[in-house]
């Protein structure tokens, strides 16, 4: 088993009061960490010789986001790349590692349900801390098979402002 884990840093800077109305020219803040590691692991070992992922973006901020409920998406935030070497019905999963932390107080804390995916071929879904199927691939020589994520992101009501992260784990078997 491959797996990648990609720090994907969602950033939500919740700016103002709780019924703040946005500005149209407001950013977020753009800075984020990467960080890349490949671990093998036990269990069921896949039937492809060799496996790697590439995520792009490595890191996403989603910007702005208010506490009104109201859910934003991003089509096509996403894309993840298996590289294989003889595959048999491989698949590569995602998951998070927990609930949205506020990176300045982690006792504040956004529900990882309010974070949620879709690929051309899934219906939107919540992410959860265990992995969730989004690609099925084959092939007998060298190759690669890419699926594009959608993200969305609802903030709830009277969440305190600050920058609200998780990480997220792409895992090929």
């Amino acid at each position: 088993m491959r797996t990648t884990v990609i720090s994907v840093i969602l950033l939500f800077l919740i700016v103002g009061g709780i019924f703040t109305a946005a500005a149209a020219n407001e950013t977020g803040n753009n800075s984020s960490a990467v960080n890349k590691t490949v671990k093998g692991g036990g269990g069921v070992q896949p039937l492809s010789l060799s496996a790697s992922i590439e995520v792009e973006p490595s890191s996403i901020n989603l910007g702005t986001v208010y506490p009104d409920g109201i859910e934003r998406s991003y089509p096509n935030a996403v894309t993840a790349t298996v590289t294989y070497f003889f595959a048999w019905q491989d698949t590569l999963s995602v998951r998070a590692d927990g609930n949205l932390v506020n990176t300045a107080d982690s006792s504040l804390r956004i529900p990882l349900s309010s974070l949620k995916f879709s690929t051309p071929s899934l219906s939107k879904r919540s992410f959860t801390t265990s992995d969730q199927t989004i690609m099925t691939y084959t092939g007998v020589l060298p190759g690669s098979r890419s699926v594009t994520m959608s993200l969305y992101i609802t903030v709830p009501p009277y969440t305190d402002p600050g920058t609200y992260q998780t990480t997220l784990i792409y895992t090929a078997t």
